[in-house]
């Protein structure tokens, strides 16, 4: 996961902090903030005011249609982005993320906060306005330009100076096999066992036992314990 190498607690704490201090100083219905692998792809989500049905149909169905996901950006170096600039209103109607997700959860517009290091995409936050939510005016905008930066230079800072180890070391170091490896890096990635198993083509008892599998090498209980042992090691992804 690049330079995302910092102690697991130390970078949930952060997330909290983030989502706390946006929840905080804007008239938002809710906020994710979340961290990016190689690919730009969101891993370890933290959330607030943002319900749990919501956020696995977008995690599960809708992240490819959104026109804020991280991957659209990794390249733009684009640091604060609102979804309405993106997609004006009078093409909302056509568009098949608004109409199947946004309109269903009653949102009104996204803005999406962007992290780097090094010209290099390492987080996210997302702030979600619905309906009752008061469009923000110039001086909050420039306001939260400016959290934004201090949000990323935060970060950067606390990820510096961390030991590396590199995915294929950390699974050589607990001997999984190859397909271990692929079902531990979809864990990574919050995905249910019924996605994982779809994605991989395989039936979801197979997938339910690699996973006991990996619990045991790795000596974890959970997937949330499992999620911890990769990134508590320093694990690039």
């Amino acid at each position: 996961m690049r330079s995302l190498n910092a102690n697991i607690v130390q970078l949930h704490e952060f997330q909290n902090e983030v989502v706390t201090l946006l929840s905080s100083s804007f008239d938002i219905a809710g906020t994710v903030s979340y961290l990016v692998d190689e690919s730009c792809k969101p891993l370890c989500y933290e959330t607030y005011n943002i319900a749990t049905m919501m956020h696995r149909e977008y995690t599960e169905n809708f992240y490819k249609l959104d026109p804020l996901h991280p991957t659209n950006f990794q390249h733009k170096l684009d640091r604060v982005v609102r979804m309405s600039d993106i997609v004006p209103r009078a093409q909302q109607a056509d568009n098949t993320f608004y109409s199947d997700f946004v309109r269903q959860w009653n949102i009104r517009d996204f803005i999406e906060l962007f992290y780097y290091q090094d010209g290099v995409m390492i987080g996210g936050s997302s702030l979600i306005f619905n309906k009752k939510s008061e469009e923000l005016d110039k001086n909050e905008l420039a306001r939260l330009v400016g959290l934004q930066r201090y949000i990323e230079f935060t970060l950067n800072k606390q990820l510096q100076n961390n030991t590396k180890i590199s995915y294929e070391d950390f699974c050589l170091q607990y001997g999984l096999t190859n397909k271990e490896k692929i079902i531990l890096q979809l864990a990574i990635q919050g995905l249910q066992n019924k996605t994982i198993a779809s994605n991989l083509k395989s039936s979801l008892p197979t997938v339910k036992t690699h996973l006991q599998h990996l619990f045991s090498k790795l000596q974890v209980s959970s997937k949330i314990e499992l999620v911890n042992k990769v990134y508590g090691a320093n694990c690039i992804l």
